[in-house]
């Protein structure tokens, strides 16, 4: 279709108007030709007629617009699946579903060797990531086999749109089982079949396999069993999962825990007979053992097959136990909320190798003798402190358990405060003997927060503690360092009036042999009597280094086992089961006894393969640990991190670590074909004309192609301007100067000038 219209200089008709009128009056008010023939005349006026009839023409400029409709270019784009889930069998169960798709794409290569004529046709095979397939006049140039070890469908679709950005696309055809296994997916299938739907193209989708059935789901799966645990040695732990059962409803499903220790040696412990009443159920599982030694355990929780179960790689599970030796357990019961109790419990809880209890005796409450004997039996304690209870709130049954305790080989240490010792009335009761320190009958504090403070019970001021020879307890550093550690740590404010007994032997005291700890033995045990109201001061004055190592060495002299002075070298992984391809990440790191940080050590780390194989791994510093990383592991078995310290030339502490990567072929697991997933993707698209297609309806969808194509025509719109181009100019130029030129001969000729 053509069009003429004008479009006259600066807009305006009138002002063409008055230009043309102007040059019409020049004429006419020309000079006159009346000395020449009228024939002459005539051509001189046409002449100028023509001028002007010239530039009337350029004023106006005029335009030819036409219209036509021009074919559209697009694009195909056809994405099939070749991971190893399509090796399962088909629909029919005669060929494999890599076999059903590949006669599928060839019973449509004519098909789309027409389409590309006019459209551009884009293949991709896809599992884990998108692979471009050439075709051409030969066709489709498949790969060899399905050899995928995963499936990452949103992803690799994602990848492919992503290419074709800016073009027009006529249709997306995705085919292949469904089976998205990529344990960590970049972009999920819904995610990109929503980006698609907001494009507005049209995804089909063609499926290939056979629908589930309930014998093909008939499972039993082991699921939610910790990563790992840490207990002390001899302490019993209770391994806890669960069991999903499908299809072996009402059926007796053995399941075993197998213990492997840390030299490798395995026990089997069960089977305990699970029985699920309904199809789906999870049915909690768990498993009492008692590691006998320190050191890593590995334990798995096992099913058994059962008959006709395709999937049995999913029937165990297994987690790593880190068994602590020494495990000392300490019960602290307190009677006052404002004293020692917050930061000594938090010094004892920097030793990972000191488990504590702490319990608060509330001397308003009723019912304390029951509460303090509950705790008193609730574990075997190696250790109890004691701190501002009156022996009245604590009870007899309790003074006596606590006795025969002592007796027995336990440690006690009491605290001193208002309610402690003497004051405490403790010298009537049957922990006066076990105490190594020396009460009057008449002292006594009353009980309650009213009650007025016996000043002659209490020594008052500022203490300077100090060692008065050299013990486990009050040994914080070497020689004639530790008096000088001592003498800068801040005073105590206040202690106990303590007498000591003759087998009493007193540790520290203050500046006028005023006696602050004193120790003694009663029994196979040992006890402490420290006089001071609280060694708060210590952590608040920044000295939380030397307050941990005091407690730690009181705790463990009490114990029997003051020699217990190991460093702690550790390496944790945030997890201990990973997926086949997933990195590998931890820290490491080591402290002093009472939990300072050390960071002027070597510090080397290896991974140790299921073979036997070693890689070192580069450590790096952060903060007060050592991060180190192994890049993606995809063998799977049991691996093993070892860390190795060294400071000031001698080995300080090593530290080992398992953790597993799991042997599940996920591709393989599950036999039935996603119907549901490749028809949601295709109707989000459903108002763009995507939609599911079975494979026979391929040649029609191919049609349906053909037929958008042929609708991608555009109507492209052509103008032409008088003077737009360069030959326009010169022509109207040069025929303007023409026709004056030729004006002005003839007068000339005809003596007119």
């Amino acid at each position: 279709m053509t069009q003429w219209n004008v479009n006259p200089i600066f807009n305006s008709f009138p002002l063409v108007a008055v230009l043309t009128l102007g040059l019409a009056a020049l004429l006419l008010l020309g000079p006159s030709f009346r000395k020449i023939s009228i024939r002459r005349r005539l051509v001189l006026t046409g002449l100028r007629f023509a001028v002007l009839l010239l530039l009337l023409v350029g004023m106006l400029r005029p335009t030819l617009v036409s219209t036509s409709r021009q074919p559209q270019s697009g694009v195909v784009v056809i994405l099939f699946d070749q991971s190893r889930s399509m090796q399962l069998p088909g629909a029919s169960g005669s060929n494999t579903r890599w076999q059903a798709q590949r006669a599928a794409l060839k019973a449509i290569e004519g098909d789309l060797q027409a389409l590309s004529d006019r459209l551009q046709v884009r293949l991709y095979a896809y599992d884990q990531q998108l692979h471009p397939i050439e075709f051409g006049s030969g066709g489709i140039a498949f790969p060899a086999g399905p050899i995928g070890d995963q499936t990452d469908l949103g992803s690799t679709l994602h990848e492919a749109v992503q290419r074709e950005l800016g073009q027009r696309v006529v249709g997306i055809i995705v085919l292949g089982d469904g089976s998205q296994t990529a344990f960590s997916p970049q972009i999920e299938v819904q995610q990109t079949a929503r980006e698609i739907a907001r494009m507005q193209y049209p995804l089909y989708s063609v499926a290939f396999g056979p629908v589930g059935n309930s014998a093909q789901a008939r499972d039993v799966v082991l699921e939610n069993l910790p990563e790992q645990y840490t207990v002390f040695v001899k302490n019993e732990l209770n391994v806890k999962g669960s069991l999903r059962v499908r299809g072996y409803v009402n059926q007796a499903i053995p399941v075993s825990l197998i213990v492997e220790d840390p030299s490798g040696n395995k026990r089997t412990l069960g089977p305990q007979q699970v029985t699920a009443r309904e199809d789906g159920e999870q049915i909690p599982v768990a498993t009492m053992f008692t590691p006998e030694r320190p050191g890593q355990y590995k334990v798995t929780l096992r099913a058994a097959k059962q008959p006709g179960e395709l999937v049995t790689r999913n029937n165990e599970l297994s987690a790593f136990v880190t068994v602590l030796e020494g495990g000392l357990r300490v019960l602290y019961l307190y009677g006052d909320l404002l004293g020692e109790q917050r930061l000594l419990r938090r010094s004892l809880d920097a030793s990972a190798d000191i488990q504590l209890q702490d319990v608060y005796v509330n001397p308003a409450r009723s019912g304390r003798d029951a509460v303090i004997m509950a705790a008193l039996r609730s574990a075997d304690f190696d250790v109890i402190l004691i701190e501002n209870i009156d022996a009245a709130v604590l009870g007899d049954p309790s003074n006596e358990a606590l006795q025969k305790l002592v007796e027995q080989g336990k440690g006690l240490m009491m605290l001193g405060g208002f309610n402690s010792f003497g004051p405490g009335g403790y010298q009537k009761t049957s922990l006066a003997d076990v105490l190594p320190i020396t009460m009057g009958r008449f002292e006594r504090q009353d009980l309650g927060a009213a009650a007025p403070v016996v000043r002659d019970l209490h020594v008052w001021g500022d203490l300077q503690m100090q060692p008065t020879g050299d013990h486990p307890v009050t040994r914080l550093a070497a020689g004639d360092k530790n008096l000088e550690i001592w003498r800068s740590l801040p005073p105590l404010k206040g202690a106990n009036k303590l007498g000591v007994k003759p087998t009493g032997r007193v540790l520290a005291d203050a500046p006028g042999e005023v006696p602050l700890l004193i120790a003694g033995a009663y029994g196979r045990g040992r006890v402490l009597a420290f006089a001071g109201n609280s060694t708060i001061r210590w952590w608040q004055f920044g000295r939380q280094s030397e307050h941990r190592r005091f407690w730690r060495q009181a705790v463990l002299w009490l114990a029997s086992r003051e020699d217990l002075a190991k460093h702690d070298v550790w390496v944790k992984l945030d997890q201990r089961r990973y997926n086949p391809g997933s990195p590998i990440s931890f820290v490491a790191g080591a402290t002093t006894p009472t939990g300072e940080v050390i960071t002027d050590a070597t510090f080397t780390a290896e991974i140790v393969g299921p073979d036997g194989t070693r890689q070192p791994v580069v450590l790096t510093a952060d903060d007060d640990e050592f991060a180190g990383s192994m890049d993606a592991v995809t063998t799977p078995g049991d691996y093993l991190v070892e860390l190795n310290v060294i400071r000031q030339g001698a080995t300080i502490g090593s530290a080992r670590t398992t953790f597993q990567i799991l042997d599940r072929d996920v591709e393989l697991s599950n036999p039935a074909t996603d119907y549901p997933l490749m028809a949601r993707i295709a109707n989000l698209t459903k108002d763009s004309g995507g939609e599911p297609v079975a494979p026979e309806q391929l040649p029609d969808l191919m049609q349906k192609l053909k037929e958008r194509r042929d609708a991608l025509e555009i109507d492209v719109e052509s103008k032409w301007q008088l003077g737009d181009t360069a030959l326009d100019s010169w022509m109207m130029l040069l025929l303007l100067v023409g026709l004056m030129s030729g004006e002005w001969f003839l007068r000339k000729k005809w003596g007119l000038v």
